[in-house]
C-alpha cells in the first residue's frame, strides 16, 4: 500500500496520464537522475510517479479491514521520523522538477526498496521503472555487498524495462 498524501503541491493533472514512469527518490540524491528520468517522461508523454521507499519501516500484519499495519525497524526511532524524512524527499523532489512541465506526484512504500518500487509500478501499471546507479565510493560499495544491487534485483523480477542512470548517489 502506498501513501499519495501531498506534502507540498506538485503538478498532477486531473485525468491521469497514459503513460506512467516510476522512479526511486530519496532526500539525499543528486538532482540529476530526477531531472535525466524527467526528460525522458517528457519525451515519452508520460507521468512522473517518484516513489520513496522508507526501508525503516516493515509490514507485519493487516488488519481485518485489510489496512497493512506498519512498524518502524527500530523501536526506538521517534514518532514521526518518517514523515519528517518523505517530507524532506517531497521537497527536494519539488524543488528539482518546479520549472518543468512534466506531470509529477509522490508515492511512498514501506520495506525493501527494490519491493516498494516493484509494488508502485504494479499499483500504477508503469511502462518502466528508474533508477540510480550504486552510490559511490566504499560506502555504495557496501551497501550492494550487503544488500544487492537495487537495480540488478529490479532486472532479475521485473517484466517491465528497468532504467539505471549512471553515476548518481549522494552529495559530495
Amino acid at each position: 500500500m502506498t501513501d499519495s498524501t501531498p506534502a507540498a503541491p506538485s503538478h498532477w493533472p486531473a485525468q491521469r496520464p497514459e503513460r506512467i514512469i516510476v522512479v526511486g527518490v530519496d532526500a539525499e540524491q543528486r538532482p540529476e537522475i530526477v531531472t535525466e528520468v524527467a526528460r525522458l517522461a517528457t519525451t515519452m508523454s508520460a507521468g512522473l510517479v517518484c516513489a520513496w521507499v522508507d526501508s525503516t519501516q516493515v509490514i507485519y500484519g493487516a488488519s481485518l479491514d485489510g489496512t497493512r499495519l506498519i512498524t518502524p525497524l527500530d523501536p526506538d526511532q521517534a514518532a514521526g521520523t518518517s514523515e519528517a524524512v518523505r517530507e524532506r524527499v517531497h521537497q527536494h523532489i519539488a524543488g528539482v522538477l518546479g520549472g518543468t512541465d512534466v506531470p509529477w506526484r509522490l508515492e511512498t512504500a514501506v520495506g525493501d526498496i527494490a519491493s516498494g518500487l516493484t509494488e508502485v509500478a504494479e499499483e500504477w501499471d508503469a511502462d518502466l521503472i528508474a533508477v540510480g546507479g550504486r552510490r559511490p565510493g566504499f560506502g555504495g560499495w557496501m551497501n550492494e555487498v550487503i544488500g544487492g544491487s537495487i537495480a540488478g534485483h529490479l532486472v532479475h523480477t521485473q517484466h517491465r524495462p528497468v532504467l539505471v542512470i549512471p553515476g548518481t548517489g549522494t552529495h559530495d
